[in-house]
């Protein structure tokens, strides 16, 4: 017990320095821990998956309930109105492509059943905002070009969440699976846990300013997160959807009391700073922890699991190239359309997803858990590898050959005046934009 507390305050520790570090050098923390994780672990064997038993179910779960309600609350629905051009339809193109092509791709190399190779393909097509983010502190590219990059991260995690747990579920029923049973159980499931959680979060938003007069009272909302889960479970509903609109019930209850809850004279209070940075720690201590799991979990001897992963991490590149090339403005530089190729890889949502997989699907959960472990670490390094060469004035030959935009080859526009929407995502949070704010800043985890 000693040595395992001991362990625990290290990793933390840890996952501080390798936090700023990625500040500094956009190494992303997550290969770090992943290491560590993988040299305990199957490495040297000290830790095993089997020693954590049920606790490790608990933790999974926990995680993907704090890393669910955060993505709501930072998924702002007022943003669909500036992505309903370029923002909106590259991600939706991307996550259609690279979803199929993973899942057939799957399905093919490694012979796993059909719906088992879509919930990959699934979890593959979603982009990490707090990997991307970082990593285009130091890219000279258009206002523009961040905002899509942001919004396209967030909507795909959304899009992964959604189409992911809807396919689990029709495979945990174990019934024949149908497009008219996909259907069903995705509007019993979701329509109960949507419902249930948008009643639940106008209720807390309606009385958060009473309950912050308790003592300890920041912690309350978070208490009520996982009752909403727990009791959603219970009602039949889908406690992880139910979680995510939660959140963003919670994170955009201003812009509802304004728009559909004024005649009701309903009056929603937003969480405040204090509420926000509570949550903010608690997502990093999971963050932290989980990827570290994560590394313990991976079983680095199935060899055509981590080569599946490389592979599919190359896949999903190759598909966003014609997806970029057609999706985005003939205005946009070439250097702008190689840094959306290539700001693609996956996080902590795609990590917490699996690890729920392989928790309710025995035998190809783990298949499934293996691949998205190895698709992380790979598309990680491949995306911060192409966003330093950018950075150095490398793969000019990608940004004349791959693209057909009309735009110049380097971005001249990328010290233009922001744009009306990016003002907007600057000014979410208080000083973002203030002289000398950099995307580092921007605190998500996705």
């Amino acid at each position: 017990m000693t040595y395992a507390i001991l362990f625990i305050g290290a990793v933390l520790f840890l996952g501080q320095m390798f936090s700023f570090l990625f500040e500094k050098t956009r190494l992303p923390d997550v290969l770090p821990l992943m290491v560590l994780g993988m040299i305990i672990g199957p490495g040297l064997q000290i830790v095993t998956p089997d020693m954590f038993g049920s606790a490790g179910e608990i933790f999974t779960t926990l995680a993907l309930i704090v890393v669910l309600f955060e993505s709501g609350i930072d998924f702002k629905v007022s943003s669909l109105r500036g992505a309903v051009g370029q923002g909106l339809l590259l991600t939706t193109v991307c996550f259609v492509l690279v979803g199929v092509v993973v899942s057939f791709a799957v399905h093919w190399t490694l012979s796993l059943p059909l719906m088992a190779s879509f919930i990959i393909g699934s979890i593959v097509a979603n982009n990490s905002a707090a990997i991307i983010v970082p990593m285009l502190a130091k890219l000279k590219i258009a206002d523009n070009t961040k905002t899509i990059l942001f919004l396209e991260a967030n909507l795909t995690g959304v899009y992964s969440i959604v189409v992911a747990l809807a396919l689990l579920g029709v495979l945990v029923k174990g019934e024949a699976v149908s497009a008219g049973l996909v259907g069903l159980q995705i509007v019993k499931s979701f329509g109960i846990g949507i419902l249930f959680a948008l009643a639940a979060g106008l209720f807390w938003m309606g009385v958060l300013n009473r309950i912050r007069r308790m003592e300890n009272a920041v912690s309350l909302t978070f208490a009520f997160v996982l009752l909403v889960y727990g009791a959603s479970e219970l009602l039949g509903g889908d406690g992880a959807i139910a979680t995510l609109t939660f959140g963003i019930v919670a994170g955009n209850i201003r812009m509802f009391s304004r728009l559909w809850l004024k005649k009701f004279e309903f009056k929603g209070v937003a969480l405040n700073a204090e509420e926000r940075v509570f949550f903010d720690e608690l997502k990093f201590i999971f963050k932290t922890l989980f990827f570290v799991y994560m590394g313990i979990c991976m079983r680095i001897g199935e060899w055509q699991f981590v080569a599946a992963g490389a592979m599919l991490a190359v896949i999903k590149l190759l598909v966003r190239w014609p997806a970029v090339d057609l999706c985005t403005s003939k205005k946009i530089s070439r250097t702008d359309a190689s840094v959306l190729l290539a700001m693609c890889p996956n996080g902590l949502v795609s990590a917490v997803l699996a690890a729920m997989v392989a928790q309710q699907l025995p035998g190809d959960g783990g298949a499934v858990q293996d691949v998205i472990y190895s698709v992380i670490f790979f598309s990680v390094i491949f995306s911060n590898l192409m966003s330093f060469r950018i950075e150095k004035g490398g793969l000019k030959w990608l940004a004349d050959g791959a693209f057909t935009v009309a735009g110049p080859r380097f971005a001249a526009g990328a010290r233009s005046r922001r744009s009306p929407r990016t003002k907007s995502l600057l000014n979410r949070k208080p000083g973002l934009n203030k002289p000398g704010f950099r995307l580092t800043q921007l605190r998500v985890y996705m």
